[in-house]
């Protein structure tokens, strides 16, 4: 395979570039990626999974997933390997969710979730897309996240600073944390090209989260049930709502506590 890649690739990432040639049928290309990715995912799985057994298939699944994804028309095209360890997350999440029916507002054992190395990489693309889905909020959201997630002040205090009642100012918090979880998954969905999709795919999140009025939601349903690559891309999505309603997802901790990136761990 890399005998047959041409000076194309020169001053192209590769990543992008054996990408691309997946998306045309190019199954040496993938095989490429797998071959550069395979080992760092199995070790993540290995940390997620607290032991090597199970880490095989667990990789296995990731990386049909991703194929998936890609083939439809979906999925990454650069930064794979940022891409494939989200992957390999959320498969373990969803699996754990499936087989312990995990609570994420219970009290969990440390044995079922394993204390982990944090991977950098992940952690900033997870945290980007935190501040893109905190900043496209209503400002009155964003107001509320912050002091309440961001700079730790009390329900009292914000709702003197705001001059609402506390019960109001539980009710427009929760609505804003619902808004959080909305737009973050939403980021989550790539622009769609084709024009019948635009609208479908923007509302996707909305849509999974039950969010959208009665004609706008049977109008997406619609779309979904004709279109492959909106529907492979709410079944990434589902991945992803899974990992955050049932599981503890894993925190993200940056050393500027005033730093919008924060709000993901607190507000999910």
């Amino acid at each position: 395979m890399a005998q047959d890649l041409d000076d194309n690739r020169v001053g192209c990432d590769p990543d992008a570039y054996l990408l691309n040639a997946v998306r045309r049928g190019d199954r040496e290309a993938f095989g490429e990626l797998y071959g550069r990715y395979e080992s760092a995912a199995h070790s993540f799985a290995c940390r997620l999974l607290g032991t090597s057994q199970g880490a095989d298939d667990l990789v296995a699944e990731a990386f049909t997933k991703v194929l998936r994804r890609i083939v439809s028309g979906g999925g990454p095209t650069a930064q794979f390997r940022a891409y494939l360890l989200t992957t390999v997350r959320t498969t373990f999440y969803k699996q754990l969710a499936g087989e312990r029916l995990v609570d994420r507002h219970a009290e969990l054992p440390e044995q079922v979730l394993p204390t982990i190395d944090r991977d950098l990489l992940i952690e900033k693309l997870d945290a980007d897309l935190a501040v893109q889905a905190l900043e496209s909020l209503p400002e009155r959201w964003r107001t509320v996240l912050v002091h309440l997630e961001i700079e730790n002040r009390s329900t009292s205090a914000v709702a003197d600073l705001l001059g609402l009642q506390p019960n109001a100012l539980a009710a427009l918090a929760f609505r804003a944390r619902e808004g959080l979880r909305v737009a973050y998954v939403q980021m989550h969905v790539k622009a769609a090209v084709n024009e019948e999709c635009r609208l479908p795919a923007s509302n996707l999140a909305a849509w999974l989260c039950g969010r959208l009025g009665r004609g706008l939601r049977v109008r997406v349903q619609h779309h979904i049930e004709s279109c492959a690559s909106c529907a492979a891309a709410v079944g990434e999505l589902s991945d992803l709502l899974t990992q955050l309603r049932r599981c503890s997802p894993v925190s993200i901790s940056l050393p500027a506590p005033a730093n919008r990136r924060a709000a993901l761990a607190a507000a999910f």
